[in-house]
């Protein structure tokens, strides 16, 4: 297992940055993990885990409620039965549009991000084969250990899951070509920094595909905005997202709503 993590190591150490630099760090076989060349820092793979992000990451209320053994393992068990109930699409339905927003194909690398218990972050690394690789980035350590070994159950040498965060994605300036977000947008505090972040990673060419809590409406509500003060949590409006993509430089913009609550977005960066 250990020659497996060296080696996803050695395969991701070209994309991966600290905050505030765009320097690439080097694979030190002794930890095993990366050295960063700011600084120094060096950090290890520790249990299927890269963390860069630290212990002095202040979540939000809504990140922290999933941030525990006992929250993520209930999350884990309970999202796929609860999802339909609340008009969501059923989970082979969104991975299998996914894949086709992507044009996922094999040998592709992919970010999965805010990939929470890594069940998405295990049908694109199914998906893009061996010679493919997927980082699944997440601020929550309780979730990334179930990815972890949802990931080593599956038996799949092609995964780095990273702690990280999306307001300061550890991802080289446009180094990727299919980035992927499942159900993540609306527990981040700060959407339009996490968007610009995404469009900063993005290579020309670069897919992207959303999904999140949210309405096909721009009309502001009272609801929404209360959820969003107190809890940092949104219920995302497509068409603002929309414009907000395409303010960011992406073309071929779409949206649809799933639901009630639930919605997808999709987009390109021009080549």
């Amino acid at each position: 297992m250990a020659d497996a993590g060296l080696a996803v190591l050695e395969r991701a150490a070209s994309l991966l940055r600290l905050p505030g630099s765009d320097a690439a760090p080097a694979v030190d076989p002794s930890l095993p993990g990366l050295r960063f060349p700011d600084g120094g820092r060096a950090v290890s793979l520790r249990a299927g885990v890269l963390d860069l992000l630290g212990d002095d990451f202040a979540a939000t209320a809504t990140q922290q409620s999933l941030d525990s053994p006992l929250s993520a393992g209930l999350y884990d068990r309970v999202r796929d039965v609860l999802a339909p109930l609340i008009g969501m699409p059923r989970f082979p339905d969104e991975v299998a549009e996914v894949m086709e927003r992507l044009s996922l194909g094999e040998g592709e690398v992919v970010l999965d991000l805010a990939c929470g218990h890594g069940n998405f972050t295990v049908e694109l690394a199914r998906r893009v084969g061996p010679s493919g690789l997927v980082l699944g980035v997440d601020i929550s350590r309780a979730m990334l250990a179930r990815a972890a070994a949802r990931v080593e159950r599956a038996r799949l040498p092609n995964v780095l899951l990273v702690r990280g965060d999306a307001l300061a994605l550890p991802i080289r300036t446009a180094s990727l070509v299919r980035i992927n977000c499942s159900g993540g947008l609306h527990q981040l505090p700060d959407l339009a920094r996490a968007l610009a972040e995404i469009a900063r990673v993005s290579a020309p060419g670069a897919r992207v595909v959303l999904s999140s809590f949210a309405t096909g409406s721009d009309r502001p509500a009272r609801w929404r905005r209360g959820l969003r003060e107190r809890f940092a949590l949104h219920v995302v409006s497509l068409p603002a997202l929309a414009h907000d993509l395409a303010a960011l430089g992406f073309t071929d913009v779409g949206w649809r709503t799933a639901g009630p609550v639930f919605g997808r977005a999709w987009a390109r960066r021009p080549t």
